[in-house]
């Protein structure tokens, strides 16, 4: 049965170009157009030569994904989420779907679908970012390299595993708020803030505390997210903070599978007779 309700949400999401350009596409191009006009203005208009540099290609990628989850990001991912964990509350069309499946497996079809969307979308950005270094090391006539950093392929997909489960905390928080507020704009604006806050807040308190992170700063998923990623990229760069990277993972773990749990709960005991 929930088979069936993940093909049926992928099959509307994908017939759904609106909510697939704007939440899980736009974001990756306006990188790629962006990275392409700085190469441009630097070789046309600033015309300044750079002899015997190079472009790390999996250094890119890396840089890209790492960002994939950032506020610009966040913005059009929750876009997209929101248009499938809530449009049906601004169309009135739950009252259809409900007699044909189970709550729980028709939100949870939901999350499955917007999970695979934001895997699409930051895949997306990584082949996007590579294809922008190739292009602008040929403008500007850069050397082409693997990696300057010493980074392989092994830690793209690691950077990506935890930009998407960083991602994924929105997605699921995205259903809490979307089932409580029935409004795709309650979701994005929701989201957005939550997302500011921690940032700010994971910020100030790093650089209050000296040695390993408090449990103030591990219970923040944007800190998490960031926390492994420095130790997957430079775990020597770390110190104390490394070897909190277990819990930080198990706490992103957590908050998805909490909120997901929650969002479950509060919607199979949701008054659907009007939406």
């Amino acid at each position: 049965m929930l088979a069936d309700a993940i093909a049926a949400e992928r099959f509307r999401l994908l017939r759904d170009r609106s909510t697939l350009f704007w939440g899980f596409c736009f974001a990756p191009l306006v990188g790629f157009l962006l990275s392409l006009g700085g190469d441009l203005v630097l070789r046309f208009v600033i015309k300044k030569p750079m002899p015997g540099l190079a472009v790390g290609l999996v250094d890119q990628v890396i840089k890209t994904l790492s960002n994939g989850a950032s506020t610009f990001g966040a913005l059009f991912l929750m876009i997209g989420a929101a248009a499938v964990l809530a449009g049906d509350y601004r169309w009135e069309t739950w009252r259809l779907l409900t007699p044909r499946n189970t709550r729980q497996n028709l939100l949870l079809a939901k999350l499955v679908v917007v999970g695979e969307a934001v895997f699409w979308s930051l895949l997306l950005s990584a082949v996007l970012s590579a294809l922008a270094a190739v292009i602008g090391s040929a403008i500007n006539g850069k050397a082409l390299a693997i990696s300057l950093l010493d980074r392989n392929p092994f830690d793209i997909v690691g950077v990506l595993a935890i930009t998407w489960l960083e991602a994924m905390t929105l997605a699921a928080l995205a259903a809490c708020v979307g089932v409580l507020s029935r409004s795709t704009m309650g979701v994005v604006i929701a989201c957005l803030g939550v997302r500011f806050v921690q940032t700010i807040l994971a910020g100030a308190l790093r650089a209050l505390e000296q040695g390993p992170p408090s449990w103030k700063l591990l219970s923040m998923p944007v800190f998490d997210a960031d926390l492994l990623r420095a130790a997957l990229l430079a775990p020597d760069q770390l110190g104390d903070a490394g070897g909190s990277a277990g819990a930080a993972l198990a706490v992103l773990a957590v908050w998805t599978a909490g909120l997901t749990a929650a969002a479950v709960w509060l919607f199979r005991r949701q008054d659907l007779t009007k939406e």
